[in-house]
């Protein structure tokens, strides 16, 4: 396979981005607005560049379809915001925001296993100790935002090695319980796990597949189930407090060192919806969206947006199917959801290995949580979310049988065993000339 020159900077490539993720956190700044755009910008410029050169069979090409119509309709977008953008704030949104829709490029390097496997090396052997450096000036409960990969690699834990099997589940303990009220931690760090103990177990039972499909199915729908019970008043999900009873109150320190309590059953996400329901509908851009150059009106943070950009108009929310809604509209929406539905699918239901399945579970799972969080910046997180939609559709992650997948997966935490797979790699490709 032809390398570009620009190969051996990808796996750099997920530091600064690990950095950015917890820029907020620290209580020193990291770099201004402009560097952190440059940055982002030459970190796109290697995504774009080396896409072309991860793709090894119009198998992959025909695999990435949706994601590939669906990052030219956040490219049409884009262009749709210079005609709209009307001043600074909605120009500078513009380039933020713009640079994040472009995120899904990610998944055409994630079909390759030799990208993926060089990125999480270079995130386990570098990337971690580096965030060590970082965690002294940071809270436990933000610590989870520099390591999202770890949770991804939970998903492999039967067949780690010993020394991955111990950094993924002390980083994952760390990070759920080390803050509770960081509700998201809990969840994208928990949920492998719960993935991983469930079906693990059945891989090898008659049903067990079956029940992984209906499993899929279930979590497909449900935003759809829960937003027509929400529209109709049957159940608001997000009103929790109003189902369980009891006090659920975490204290901890906020960012100015103040210990505060936080409700883990407050509902933070319905006046959200609504604001941006009805800002689309009052301003008309339902279908197309509003570009990344604009937000939705908003009521509840009208004061401080009206101070910082003189227009009461929020241009990111934290959940981030709403976020989708207002750049790129229904379409964009509808996109989305054809990428995680197919992504999901064929892991699942065209994989030759237990583990890829399990991947696909935890990608129909953040389908749903996009509808909770999963806000759309240009971070970790988001780099994650992506690297696992293109392993599911991609046809060399699902032809690999779990012996093949356990020593690439060794390949990550040792060198010798990346050498040895890259070796059984090149033999398997001579054979098939």
């Amino acid at each position: 396979m032809m390398k570009s020159r620009f190969a051996k900077l990808l796996p750099y490539t997920i530091l600064p981005i690990a950095i950015f993720s917890i820029r907020q956190y620290i209580s020193f700044p990291i770099g201004s607005t402009t560097v952190w755009w440059l940055i982002h910008f030459l970190i796109l410029f290697v995504f774009f560049w080396e896409a072309r050169y991860s793709l090894r069979s119009r198998e992959d090409i025909k695999s990435l379809q949706f994601v590939k119509i669906y990052l030219l309709w956040n490219v049409f977008s884009i262009l749709r915001g210079v005609l709209v953008a009307e001043g600074y704030w909605d120009y500078k949104g513009l380039i933020s925001m713009g640079m994040t829709l472009l995120l899904p490029v990610i998944a055409y390097l994630s079909v390759n296993k030799e990208r993926v496997q060089d990125i999480l090396s270079f995130f386990i052997h570098y990337t971690i100790p580096f965030g060590l450096l970082l965690f002294p000036f940071m809270p436990i409960g933000s610590w989870g935002w520099y390591l999202f990969p770890v949770g991804f690699l939970m998903l492999f834990f039967p067949v780690l090695p010993m020394k991955g099997k111990i950094i993924v589940l002390v980083v994952s303990l760390i990070v759920m319980f080390g803050d509770l009220g960081a509700r998201s931690g809990v969840i994208k760090y928990g949920i492998p796990i719960i993935i991983v103990m469930g079906f693990y177990g059945i891989r090898h039972v008659v049903w067990g597949q079956k029940l992984m499909g209906y499993t899929r199915k279930l979590l497909i729908i449900a935003p759809f189930v829960f937003l027509l019970l929400a529209v109709t008043g049957v159940f608001e999900v997000f009103k929790m407090d109003q189902y369980i009873k009891g006090n659920y109150v975490e204290s901890k320190k906020d960012s100015s060192g103040e210990v505060v309590e936080e409700d883990l059953t407050a509902d933070t996400r319905s006046f959200l919806y609504i604001e941006v329901i009805e800002s689309a509908r009052k301003n008309n851009y339902w279908l197309l969206g509003r570009t990344p150059a604009r937000g939705n009106e908003t009521i509840h943070f009208a004061d401080e947006m009206v101070e910082n950009t003189g227009r009461p108009e929020r241009l990111r929310n934290e959940v981030g199917i709403l976020n989708v809604f207002t750049w790129t509209g229904i379409i964009g929406v509808i996109l989305f959801f054809l990428v995680f539905n197919k992504a999901s699918y064929m892991a699942i239901h065209k994989s030759k290995n237990t583990f890829v399945k399990l991947v696909g579970l935890f990608v129909a799972f953040r389908w749903v949580y996009a509808w909770v969080e999963d806000c759309n910046i240009f971070d970790i997180n988001n780099f994650v979310i992506w690297m696992m939609i293109g392993i599911c559709l991609s046809p060399s992650f699902r032809k690999m049988s779990d012996a093949e997948l356990k020593l690439w997966v060794w390949g990550i935490f040792e060198r010798k065993y990346l050498l040895k797979y890259r070796y059984y790699r090149k033999l398997e490709m001579k054979q098939s000339i």
